[in-house]
Formats: C-alpha cells, sequence, structure tokens
C-alpha cells in the first residue's frame, strides 16, 4: 500500500509540473501581447528575402594577398505567419576594412509582428540585438553587445512591391513617402 500511495504521490507530482506555462514560451507571448499584427501576404511568407552588396574596391597587402572588400554589407528579412499574426526576424551584417587593415562587423538582430496595409508594411519590433567586432584597428579591438531597447524598438514603416525581372520575383522596399515606388531603398531575391 505504501509503495501504491508514493507512487501515485510521484505521478501527481510530475504531472504538477508538466501542467506549467513554459517560462520561454509565457515571454515570448507577453512580448507580442499589446503589438498589431496582420497576416503576411502570401506572396511574402515563409521564406527569406536576402539583399546584399560587395565594395569595388579591394585592398591587398605588400606581398600581394588580398586583405579583402571595403565594405559588405547584406540584409535578410523572413516573414511568417505564427497563429494567423504576421511576424518578422530582420537580419543585417555590416563589414568594413581599411587600408590599415582594421576591420569593423556590425550585426543586427530584431523580431517583431508586421502589419500590412495596401503597398504599405510596418515592422512593430518587439526585441533585437546589436553586436560590433573590431579587429587590428588603432581605436581599439573586441567585441561589444548590447539589447535592443527605447528607441530600437520604435516602428519602422516602409512602402513595398513585387517586380518580376528576367523571371524572378524581386522584393523592392521603398520609404514611407515614396508613394509612387519611384527609388528602392533595397531589393531583395527570395531564398528558401
Amino acid at each position: 500500500m505504501k509503495k501504491h500511495l508514493i507512487g501515485l504521490l510521484c505521478v501527481m507530482t510530475l504531472g504538477l509540473f508538466a501542467c506549467k506555462d513554459d517560462p520561454i514560451q509565457k515571454e515570448e507571448e507577453d512580448l507580442y501581447k499589446n503589438v498589431p499584427s496582420s497576416k503576411v501576404s502570401d506572396q511574402l511568407a515563409d521564406g527569406s528575402w536576402f539583399s546584399g552588396t560587395l565594395s569595388a574596391i579591394s585592398y591587398w597587402d605588400r606581398d600581394g594577398h588580398n586583405l579583402g572588400n571595403d565594405y559588405e554589407a547584406g540584409r535578410e528579412y523572413l516573414f511568417y505567419n505564427q497563429d494567423g499574426k504576421g511576424r518578422i526576424k530582420f537580419w543585417q551584417y555590416l563589414g568594413m576594412r581599411t587600408y590599415s587593415s582594421c576591420v569593423t562587423e556590425i550585426y543586427t538582430r530584431m523580431e517583431g509582428s508586421v502589419v500590412f496595409e495596401g503597398d504599405k508594411f510596418t515592422f512593430y519590433p518587439v526585441k533585437g540585438s546589436f553586436k560590433t567586432i573590431k579587429d587590428k584597428c588603432s581605436s581599439g579591438n573586441g567585441v561589444s553587445e548590447r539589447k535592443a531597447e527605447g528607441d530600437d524598438l520604435l516602428p519602422d514603416v516602409y512602402r513595398w512591391e513585387i517586380r518580376r525581372v528576367d523571371g524572378e520575383d524581386l522584393f523592392y522596399t521603398f520609404s514611407e513617402d515614396d508613394v509612387n515606388h519611384e527609388d528602392a531603398l533595397f531589393v531583395y531575391r527570395f531564398t528558401q
């Protein structure tokens, strides 16, 4: 009888712990609780949109070894729907190199919700981070990181459209004021 009672208590204890909310999931839900969202357009959902560039200028050392490009940059959006609500993950990389071999890399990561209204979308960031890496720089080397807060988490509004160019769908973003879509800020390619 004693063994059965101990076994029953163990099962009940396990059941209580199994029913508790996952604190990470609860924190995620709280971040999005008061942030507007709408369904992501089927044209953009479930894939990454990438834009990148390299400088035409390269640096070489005295022995003829290529040190790298003057700069390189990449941006990526991942649009998806979660429980019918639009979400975005955004990454950005900027790498800069000087003739003295100083390398600075800046990484940005943001997550949040999105609202689509016609040709406009508003990104409402709820969390993010920034990381800077410096190497071989006279101003100092090392890594600095910080969480996004305050003004970093203010909404960003863009105009957008999908244009078909040479048989490929491209995602164009424009400033909010560019109502005629004449001066693209970035052009992204779809990637899986």
